[in-house]
């Protein structure tokens, strides 16, 4: 005869004891599992704090230089003092528990042997990292610091030792649980958790990689600007004396070599189309005047073959969706519209005869090269170069740059082609006597001019501007060469600088929706607990970086989270309520995040539409962790629908 009886207090949610009518206490006490109190719980939250602070010094003493070419610092002393702590009471409350006849097994509550073989784990760990800094040296930079294999070991062993609190109380209690004094420990172990996945993200986390803030700042003096270059015959490098801080590019010169023509931008932004114009000056950079000021941008100009003329690509600043390929006399005093469309134009290239000009743009969804009729103003694709761009036009076809990186050559009619160069960046500009070609290559690492005769044999590097990048290259008549080149950008002003950052804050809402979501769908989460959680964690967090500010907004966006659970009661752990909850929280952190940034940096530095997506796509980010807790989907069954024949 047997029975299962459940431990008194938690209904279903509680552990059970199997009692036999043979087998007498000891048997019984043997199979039951030792049990944690309010007390226990807590004095393992309190460890779980003293655990987390470990990482967070040893990482303060990274950042900031602290740090010995030894294991044996102070820093790790205070890491693995911590993690001894925990063994040796978790050890304690194991004697304690066989020695009340528990089984090895049921020896601690529930919850903790994930702790305890986390201890485990954390040794093994700490003996592959005294090895590994031996072998290999103590780590300088942070991305080496947390990608650190023994460092990653570490990183999940802390993340098992900290969640003790967590999986006891949710194995203790119902979803009914309420109050600091029962609920306390779970906060402080979620937010260990929390912190911990925040530190070892630390390249992509926000307050703490020291990164995303930079990408804010308003604009400045820092802004690296183009440099104008001759290469002559002989191989001497000449830079041409341009006006100081001329945002310039797409050089061509003019058929009798007596004058250049570029593009100018009138402020520099390298994430958009500023308006821009065209200038023409001497050959030796000396006396620009600008021909065009029609506040759209204006670029990529190209010299006629009789010099009569300088074409080139007209869009609308900052926007889209109006291109045009003008004519313009070299005075600026007459030209006009050759075509007009909506699809993208770009990379002029006129015909030996100046009759047409080729161009790239869009033949449906595929890149391709059309020409249009100077005259007339008709145009016709060039079937066989599709998946090409960049065209130049020769007398002995048209040379043009392939998606793959090829650089080909198409017959005048387009009905044919063969591969010249198998690799490229692109860019192709030929000779004035068609014998010698001209082309981008990132080969020898930065972005270089290399120039090869007219059938891709024989090429070299002939810019070797170590540092910085080359941007096009034109060919004047005297068979020099002109290119712009310019200086690598500080990544925090760069395109890919942004989105790095705006990949830090999606992150950020991720972990941050998880931890709160959790907590909200298991327990009666006690007000203050967001508030507290949030702010500590951008205190931890803000360790690294030494922006403490941060806190400030992490308190705010915690306290409103505190406020919509309190007065959603009941429905913020499902349903509507429960997805703009997990929505809500991350969009509010973000903006406090950018708001105190803008104060730290003296201004807004991101475009209107980063700074108001930001937010946005961190709720989404934190809108779908909700769904993976609570799917929108439903659960119906198959049998409430028909069968389909």
């Amino acid at each position: 005869m047997s029975a299962i009886e459940p431990h008194p207090g938690e209904g279903c949610q509680a552990s059970v004891t199997l009692s036999l009518s043979k087998g007498g206490p000891n048997m019984e006490k043997a199979r039951e599992r030792a049990r944690s109190s309010v007390g226990f719980d807590w004095l393992m939250a309190a460890l779980a704090f003293l655990m987390i602070c470990g990482p967070l010094i040893d990482g303060w003493a990274h950042a900031h230089g602290e740090v010995d070419q030894s294991f044996l610092t102070p820093w790790h002393a205070v890491l693995y003092g911590a993690m001894a702590i925990n063994g040796l009471v978790l050890l304690a409350a194991g004697i304690v528990g066989l020695r009340r006849g528990y089984s090895f097994r049921n020896a601690l509550p529930p919850g903790y042997w994930v702790s305890a073989l986390g201890v485990v784990l954390f040794v093994v760990g700490g003996g592959f990292d005294a090895w590994w800094h031996t072998m290999f040296g103590i780590e300088s930079g942070v991305l080496a610091l947390l990608i650190s294999p023994s460092h990653l070991v570490l990183a999940v062993a802390g993340g098992m030792i900290t969640s003790g609190p967590l999986l006891s109380i949710a194995a203790q209690y119902g979803r009914d649980a309420s109050g600091w004094k029962t609920i306390g420990p779970a906060i402080v172990s979620a937010w260990a958790i929390l912190v911990n996945l925040g530190f070892f993200l630390a390249y992509a986390q926000p307050i703490e990689d020291g990164f995303t803030p930079l990408t804010m700042r308003p604009a400045g003096d820092d802004a690296v600007y183009p440099s104008l270059y001759r290469l002559a015959r002989n191989g001497s490098l000449t830079r041409l004396p341009v006006p100081a801080k001329l945002d310039l590019e797409t050089v061509d010169a003019s058929p009798d070599g007596k004058h250049l023509v570029y593009r100018v931008n009138r402020y520099q932004d390298p994430d958009a189309l500023p308006p821009s114009d065209i200038e023409v000056a001497g050959a030796d950079g000396a006396h620009p005047v600008a021909i065009t000021n029609s506040g759209r941008h204006d670029t990529e100009p190209v010299w006629s073959p009789d010099g009569k003329w300088i074409a080139y690509v007209s869009m609308p600043a900052e926007s889209s969706g109006d291109f045009r390929i003008r004519i313009i006399s070299p005075d600026g005093k007459t030209s006009r519209d050759l075509l007009a469309q909506t699809t993208t134009l770009a990379q002029l290239s006129w015909s030996p005869d100046g009759r047409s000009i080729a161009y790239g743009s869009r033949n449906g969804t595929t890149a391709m090269i059309a020409v249009v009729d100077v005259a007339t103003g008709n145009t016709h694709w060039l079937p066989a170069t599709a998946n090409g761009n960049a065209p130049v036009w020769t007398r002995r076809g048209i040379v043009y740059a392939g998606s793959d990186g090829s650089i080909r050559i198409a017959s005048p009619d387009g009905a044919s082609s063969k591969t010249i160069v198998e690799k490229s960046d692109g860019s192709p500009a030929i000779s004035r006597d068609a014998r010698s070609m001209a082309f981008l290559n990132t080969e020898l690492g930065s972005e270089q001019v290399w120039v090869s005769d007219l059938g891709g044999s024989k090429p070299r590097d002939v810019s070797q501007l170590s540092g910085m990048d080359v941007q096009d290259a034109a060919w004047a008549p005297d068979g020099s060469l002109l290119f712009v080149a310019l200086g690598r950008r500080d990544p925090t002003r760069t395109g890919i600088g942004k989105a790095l950052a705006m990949t830090a804050m999606i992150l950020e809402a991720v972990i941050l929706a998880g931890a709160m979501l959790a907590l909200v769908r298991r327990f009666r989460v006690p007000f203050g607990a967001f508030t507290l959680m949030f702010a500590g964690f951008s205190l931890a967090m803000a360790l690294q970086s030494d922006f403490y500010a941060y806190a400030i907004g992490g308190a705010i966006a915690g306290f409103i989270a505190d406020l919509a659970v309190a007065i959603l009661g009941e429905r913020a752990r499902s349903g509507l309520a429960f997805y703009v909850l997990g929505a809500l929280v991350p969009l509010l952190f973000t903006l406090f995040f950018e708001i105190v940034t803008a104060r730290i940096n003296g201004g807004e530095g991101w475009a209107f539409n980063l700074s108001s997506g930001a937010p946005l796509l961190a709720a989404a980010a934190g809108l779908f962790v909700a769904f993976c807790f609570e799917s929108p989907l439903g659960s119906g069954a198959a049998a409430n629908y028909p069968d389909v024949p």
